[in-house]
């Protein structure tokens, strides 16, 4: 190869390192660009809704001490039911949802996504250039691609966080049609059919109470199996009281 020749490949060597390299820092760029976007609309929809959530936990602990002091002035009443004595009295202070569930802990959930480090990419393969230039491209090219797939894990988070709402106004709708059939049967627990309404009383508790000592969401933010089984069962118990003559006698 002739002077000439040699200065030439030199040249397009150096051409094609600059673009590898600025290829890289594209790539780069990129990757942290959209895993930061899809991460801050994540913690965004989690700081709207975690109000909504703590203030359902509120709600729900007013509706277990109503359950709690109707039981116990039944008890009073009719010391030979002891209705209090077979329903967990929950506080406020050891509520699953209370104490693990709260969306402010965007941390505790990508704690278990690990994210690819930049400082990790570069590696001297080569004494050479323009083989690390080129392969340094092809990490930086990889790098975008695993936070592609990072920020759809994000933004899979973040439309699990934004039905949270629905699911919460759906069991509270079904609370509440609940807690009328619980009040009623309450003040007509002196008449016929004790026995069917104490298990209507009890059963009615006891979902509540679970409800606010069941782990609510998993590390994706989905509502977990166990707490899914719980919000069926309410539904299932309003539909079967529904039908309940005795609730009017």
């Amino acid at each position: 190869m002739g002077l000439f020749d040699k200065a030439k490949d030199n040249y397009e060597k150096r051409q094609k390192i600059a673009e590898w390299n600025y290829q890289a820092r594209e790539y780069i760029s990129e990757g942290q660009r959209v895993y930061e976007e899809a991460y801050g609309n994540l913690a965004y929809a989690c700081s709207k809704v975690e109000y909504k959530m703590q203030d359902f936990v509120r709600w729900k602990q007013k509706v277990l001490n109503e359950i709690n002091n109707t039981l116990k002035t039944i008890d009073s009443q009719h010391s030979d039911l002891k209705l209090s004595l077979k329903v967990d009295f929950i506080n406020l202070e050891t509520c699953a949802v209370t104490q693990n569930e709260q969306l402010d802990c965007v941390d505790r959930a990508l704690a278990t996504w690990v994210v690819p480090s930049i400082s990790d990419l570069f590696h001297n393969v080569s004494s050479e250039e323009y083989y690390e230039a080129k392969q340094n491209m092809q990490q930086a090219k990889m790098f975008k691609y695993q936070m592609r797939a990072k920020r759809d894990e994000l933004k899979q988070a973040k439309y699990a966080v934004q039905e949270i709402p629905n699911f919460i106004s759906d069991e509270k709708n079904q609370i509440e049609q609940l807690m009328d059939k619980f009040r009623k049967t309450a003040e007509n627990i002196s008449q016929s059919n004790t026995e069917e309404r104490i298990e209507s009383l009890q059963q009615i508790a006891k979902l509540i109470a679970d409800s606010l000592t069941t782990k609510f969401i998993d590390n994706q933010y989905q509502i977990t199996e166990q707490y899914q089984d719980i919000h069926r069962h309410i539904a299932m118990t309003n539909e079967s009281l529904a039908g309940a003559l005795w609730l009017m006698g």
